[in-house]
């Protein structure tokens, strides 16, 4: 029960994070309750705008003065919230048509942008209801902390405004996206696969994540997926309680970052040991069964970087892939990614994969799915921008650079194998038409590649 509630706070934390609406609401939102508890405690004491009054010249008789600053100051306030959104727009088609689209989180979960706007709003809310207070006449009441508060709060904003202005131009630039790609697929890596390769283990890990896994019996029972959507987390530790609790063994079909179809199978249960007729499915489990394990998958339209290290690689290669592109034409932030990718493929080196079978004390297994591999995520990185920057030696030398990068961080036969496959295939399928010169070089680094592979 624990499990499934934490699993869902995840899920509602992660989407109330994206986006320009809850973050800015939430701001917007303080500063409106600030607002009337600061004409309260003014009415109820007036000495509290004293001090406020001598400082800033504020009469508390001359309502049309403070109705002037605080009009002033909201409307100027909503006149900036137009300019911001019309700089965020301006990012985020810049990003989606330079870049990729799928940079685009990046830019919607910006804490800058969410709080300039939500202070903009607010500053905007809070002038405005103060504004309301102001009364003329024979008994006038301005109040004269609130006017303060609200010009202090028209400054502030102002700050906001430049530094959102820099933040914005630094932000678009190629590199800068780059580095904020990489940390948020860094902090995943650190996340979901804490522990370190142990070298004692290294083949032996290796073997595991490259066997074959079990399929399921015939006779197993599907659970159908809610929804069509992409895996954007899925709740492992609730199914193996699940598994060990109703004696099953799970088969997971989608794991994180698959596409899921309505109706198709996310899973099959299995019976761990057969029934006296030999029939290995679960019988008739119950609903609640079936929901719980439904509820183990969260689907979304888009796939996201809660648990799918792959997608934070694959915005990446993205991003190379449209910078060597005859549009875009951007060789040298094609050799960025590159750098980036080695970055990362050296961190995943140095960690240890899950198991793809998870058994019990009795050796009995509970789950059963295709778990993350090195081997896996160097293919995604690897093979798009082999192909199609076969024309271009400089991405060709840099990915030879960085292959040898990961190849001196790598341990275990298997993943350095894997390694020099891509490096030759780089060599292999580059264009005929350099000269041997150029061609030689390429040659260099690989054979300077394989005697890495060689070592230790």
């Amino acid at each position: 029960m624990l499990l499934g509630i934490r699993f869902r706070l995840r899920q509602l934390a992660f989407d109330l994070d994206v986006g320009l609406l809850v973050r800015p609401g939430a701001i917007a939102l303080a500063y409106g309750v600030l607002a009337p508890l600061v004409v309260a405690l003014e009415r109820r004491h007036p000495e509290a705008g004293a001090w406020a009054s001598h400082l800033f010249g504020i009469a508390h008789e001359d309502a049309s003065a403070a109705q002037v600053m605080l009009g002033t100051v909201a409307g100027a306030s909503m006149t900036i919230v137009s300019v911001v959104y019309s700089v965020l727009l301006m990012a985020l088609s810049l990003a989606s048509m330079q870049y990729s689209p799928r940079l685009l989180g990046h830019f919607l979960r910006d804490r800058v942008s969410q709080n300039t706007l939500g202070v903009f709003v607010g500053t905007f809310t809070f002038c405005l209801l103060v504004l309301r207070s102001v009364r003329g006449g024979d008994e006038p009441f301005v109040p004269a902390l609130g006017v303060t508060l609200g010009l202090v709060a028209g400054f502030v904003a102002l700050g906001f405004l430049v530094y959102f202005i820099h933040h914005i131009a630094r932000g678009i630039q190629a590199n800068h996206i780059l580095e904020r790609s990489s940390r948020s697929t860094i902090a995943i890596i650190e996340q979901e696969f804490p522990e370190l390769r142990a070298p004692a283990t290294d083949d032996l890990d290796d073997a595991s994540a490259s066997a074959p896994l079990p399929a399921p019996a015939p006779d197993a029972l599907g659970v159908a997926a809610p929804s069509s959507g992409y895996v954007q987390l899925l709740d492992e530790a609730a199914l193996v309680e699940l598994a060990r609790t109703h004696g099953l063994t799970i088969y997971v079909r989608r794991g994180v970052g698959d596409w899921a179809i309505e109706g198709n199978p996310l899973l099959y249960l299995a019976r761990r040991a057969p029934d006296p007729a030999g029939a290995h499915g679960p019988g008739s489990p119950s609903d609640e069964l079936l929901e719980a394990c439904a509820a183990a998958f969260d689907l979304g339209e888009v796939r996201t970087l809660q648990q799918d290290v792959d997608f934070g690689l694959r915005q990446i290669v993205d991003m190379a892939l449209k910078a060597i592109s005859p549009a875009v034409n951007d060789p040298s932030t094609a050799a960025s990614c590159v750098d980036h990718l080695g970055r990362l493929l050296c961190l995943l080196a140095r960690r240890r994969m899950p198991p793809p079978v998870v058994r019990d004390a009795d050796g009995q297994p509970l789950l059963v799915r295709r778990g993350p591999s090195f081997e896996r995520s160097l293919d995604l990185a690897m093979n798009q921008l082999r192909q199609y920057g076969r024309g271009d030696l400089s991405l060709s030398l840099r990915l030879l650079g960085a292959l040898q990068d990961v190849a001196t961080t790598a341990r275990g036969r298997l993943p350095r194998g894997r390694i020099l496959h891509h490096a030759r295939l780089v060599v292999a399928g580059l264009s005929p038409d350099f000269l041997p010169a150029d061609r030689a070089v390429l040659d260099g680094r690989l054979q300077a590649l394989e005697a890495e592979c060689q070592r230790g």
